[in-house]
């Protein structure tokens, strides 16, 4: 952690620096930044600073003597302060004749009596200075390399106190104490934030320091009791050291009960305990537990860290503990059913109790996003029905969808018996792996089996519309969807879990459908469900909704979808997302970003490997092709198969042909691509490519000059854009209407229709669709001079030039750098052309001189 220049507290440092109080006392939590700031007073203070190291020999005799009369004396902590201290500091501030000053720091809460009486007692001028806890600005100041999202995450997890923030920055998500439920790893060396925290936990009297190892290792709230069995301290000695670990911030108390003032502290008192103490510590806490009869959950807390080997209880009761949350905690199920697994004598290795555990631990680990330490337990086992199916799992979610297919299959074979969920699974494995004919085969021999409940039923018409509109089939597919969707809203959560992976299949096929709103809702539900045991589903559920809420136009939502999408793409394994992920990153930035950065990102997305599942790999490209053609890096640079097969996106890849066309000066070739794209349309009856078609049919027009037909059909693809709910794509039809309106003459239905769009994109946070929005503004104002309306008052030349520029869109403050005036000047002349044309607002003189 490299030293940090002062951030913020302007207030605060003018209020320690103001000579009218004699007096000043800084208050806050530790970490706020207190001594930080008295670092900053003295080396600003105009008075001179005198250092007196506090305990010295004589310390009272150097002071006095170090002492000017304009010294300013600055004291951090001064809660610990005794009472003759405090009273000398007074009576050196307090003589009269001197002009000394004295600024001390305490914690909040912890002002001794004793400062309160002196002040009071000597009359001494007083200001009481109180530091919060920083701002959104002063966070980005004091971390200026990370970005929002980073920022926001750290600002939480800190609770804005700086110090935190600071250590914070400095450690990966995963490393940050309270992650997984337990204090922060013991293995890397001290940060030198950490050093401030493990010397405030080091220095405490050992009753209170062997009460915080113990609530360090008790969980996250401190329980009096499980602390005492496992300090072996007599109760008073606990309590007594409880009261005053509050008494000095250590500790916080609340309605819930006890805790570390932040976990941050609970990793130093962790730290110091070592794993040898701590180690016992645990092995007495989960005997006292099980004199209670306590939940076996919180014994194998305990059991799990108390390394005591060939314990058959506690073999048991972690093996148990971790059944218990396989399907609610799968992490901590892997954890102690490893403990378990670790504590069985040597007899028992390789037998059934042996190979049970391993099995069920392989599922928690490949529940909890850890698929390749699941493979590694699997393989070494004695294959089984089981042990297949587990493992073609742990293929599938490394990536490896062929091999998980073969293994499902020789799993299926293995059991000699037909198992609707483990062919449902099998299907789901030939969809991704492209064989879309063999999966729907299998989909109608699944559904044709009485013991598929309604789960499977449902599953399996979700899988089948995805099928089908990869096929082109839409009737066909549309009426999946629906059945698929009707059938999980009737699931409950327990049933719609069971089959949670096959959701992302059936959001796709909505979003495809023009269903994105049930789409979104149901991939809501699915993320809540995810959480916790089901985790390795979120890369999935994270980039179809990304997608999504793209089409909604919800920018900022989808960018952080997809941000969230690449995360957990890249912490589970699932590397097939990665660049979905990075794909609806640039569709967001071509519409919110500058353009360097939409050309970075296009870069970045055109390096990475295509997806190998089918419509992942269609819209990946299809993105990257439409990113191009916006950038003018396409043609040429993305090299797309010739695909005229019927596919979910045939329509957007023919009106992407027919804009390359228009490109190269091809017009009766954009033509033809225009009237594929509208046969294909009519065949598909989606409002969604219905839209697609008539906006380039438009293109088309309005490039060869057939202004009534680009007209229509601009105005008809505004309408289709609006009923599929896709807001960017209807905010350039609008766009186009009011261009083509503009060439036609009708300026002020043109200015109307610029103001729609504008409303759409700014609604969406599409800043740079609204710069777009600006130039075309520019262009219709520059295809007429404005001039004065008849019945109005003249404007002047210079009234005249600034109206036009209104008219262009410009700003006050563009204005006046053009003109060389300022801004106070450019309003008043936009006062006075108001006044003259009788109008109130600035929109109004648009509509006035050009209509």
């Amino acid at each position: 952690m490299a030293e940090k220049e002062f951030v913020g507290r302007a207030a605060e440092l003018a209020a320690c620096l103001d000579r009218a109080a004699a007096v000043t006392v800084v208050e806050g939590r530790p970490g706020i930044g207190k001594t930080r700031l008295l670092a900053e007073v003295a080396r600003r203070a105009p008075d001179p600073v005198c250092a007196v190291p506090g305990g010295a020999p004589e310390f009272s005799r150097r002071l006095a003597h170090a002492l000017g009369p304009e010294s300013l004396v600055v004291v951090d902590d001064a809660q610990w302060a005794d009472e003759a201290s405090l009273r000398l500091l007074m009576a050196l501030v307090a003589r009269p004749g001197n002009d000394r000053r004295l600024v001390m720091s305490v914690r909040d809460g912890q002002r001794q009596p004793a400062l309160t009486r002196l002040l009071h007692s000597e009359r001494v001028p007083a200001r009481y200075v109180t530091l919060p806890a920083f701002t959104d600005d002063e966070v980005a100041r004091l971390l200026p390399g990370h970005d929002d999202a980073e920022r926001s995450r750290i600002a939480a997890a800190a609770e804005r106190i700086p110090l935190y923030l600071l250590l914070l920055a400095d450690l990966p998500p995963h490393e940050w104490p309270g992650h997984d439920g337990g204090p922060a790893a013991e293995d890397r060396p001290l940060l030198p934030a950490e050093r401030v925290l493990f010397a405030e936990v080091s220095a405490l009297p050992e009753p209170e320091r062997l009460v915080v190892q113990a609530a360090a290792c008790g969980g996250a709230t401190l329980d009096a009791d499980l602390v005492q069995a496992m300090t072996v301290l007599p109760r008073a000695t606990v309590g007594l050291a409880i009261e005053r670990l509050l008494c000095r911030g250590v500790l916080a108390g609340g309605a819930a009960g006890l805790r570390f003032r932040h976990p941050l502290v609970r990793a130093a008192a962790a730290r110091l305990a070592g794993r040898g103490w701590a180690a016992g510590a645990h092995h007495r806490a989960a005997a006292y537990l099980r004199e209670l009869d306590a939940p076996l959950t919180l014994r194998a807390y305990h059991l799990e860290k108390s390394l005591y080997r060939h314990d058959l209880v506690a073999v048991g009761e972690l093996a148990s503990a971790g059944e218990e949350v396989l399907g609610t905690d799968p992490a901590a199920c892997a954890r102690w059913l490893g403990a378990a697994v670790a504590n069985l004598p040597e007899r028992m290795r390789g037998g059934h109790e042996h190979c049970r555990l391993s099995v069920l631990r392989a599922e928690a680990l490949l529940a909890s996003g850890q698929p390749a330490g699941a493979r590694a337990l699997l393989v070494a086992l004695p294959e089984s029905p089981r042990v297949l199916a587990l493992l073609s799992r742990c293929e599938h979610t490394l990536g490896r969808t062929r091999r998980a297919r073969s293994i499902a299959e020789a799993a299926i074979a293995a059991s000699g018996k037909a198992d609707a969920r483990a062919h449902l699974e099998l299907a789901h494995l030939e969809l991704l792996d492209g064989d879309t004919a063999g999966a729907q085969e299998r989909l109608r021999r699944i559904a044709a089996d009485p013991s598929a409940g309604p789960a499977v039923q449902s599953a399996i018409a979700a899988l089948a519309a995805i099928g089908l509109a990869c096929a082109g089939r839409t009737g066909e597919a549309r009426h999946a969807q629906q059945a698929a969707a009707d059938g999980f809203d009737l699931l409950d959560d327990s049933e719609l879990r069971s089959v949670l992976y096959t959701v992302p299949a059936l959001c796709w096929a909505s979003c495809f459908l023009d269903d994105d709103r049930r789409a979104l809702a149901l991939l809501d539900r699915a993320v809540h469900l995810s959480a916790p045991g089901l985790r390795q589903g979120l890369p999935f559920l994270y980039s179809a909704r990304g997608y999504v809420l793209w089409k909604l136009g919800r920018l900022a939502e989808a960018a952080e979808a997809a941000a969230e999408a690449e995360t957990a793409a890249t912490r589970f394994g699932h590397h097939d997302v990665v660049p979905m992920a990075a794909a609806i990153r640039l569709r967001v930035l071509l519409a919110t970003g500058d353009r360097s950065a939409a050309e970075q990102q296009w870069r970045t997305v055109d390096k990475m490997p295509r997806p190998t599942v089918e419509w992942w790999r269609r819209t990946v490209e299809h993105i990257l092709a439409e990113a191009g053609l916006e950038l003018g890096m396409f043609p040429g640079a993305v090299e797309q198969p010739v695909e005229r097969t019927a596919n979910p996106l045939l329509v957007a890849r023919l009106a992407q042909d027919c804009r390359v066309a228009l490109s190269e000066g091809a017009a009766a070739q954009a033509r033809r691509w225009a009237a594929d794209a509208m046969e294909r349309a009519a065949a598909t009856g989606l409002k969604s490519d219905l839209g697609i078609a008539l906006l380039a049919r438009a293109t088309v027009s309005a490039t060869g000059d057939d202004l009534a037909a680009a007209l229509a059909d601009a105005s008809a693809a505004a309408v289709a854009f609006g009923r599929a709910a896709m807001v960017l794509h209807r905010g350039r039809a609008v766009l186009l209407v009011a261009e083509v309106l503009g060439r036609q003459g009708n300026f002020d239905a043109a200015t109307q229709r610029i103001g729609e769009a504008r409303e759409v994109f700014q609604s969406a946070g599409a800043s740079a669709l609204l710069r777009e929005t600006t130039k075309a503004q520019r262009r219709l104002a520059g295809r007429r001079k404005p001039e004065s309306p008849p019945g109005g008052r003249a404007l002047s030349r210079r009234e005249r030039q600034v109206a036009e520029m209104v008219v262009r869109g410009l700003t006050t403050k563009e204005i006046a750098a053009e003109l060389f005036l300022s801004p106070r000047t450019v309003d008043a002349h936009v006062a006075r052309v108001l006044a003259k044309l009788d109008l109130t607002t600035r929109a109004g003189i648009a509509r006035r001189l050009i209509g």
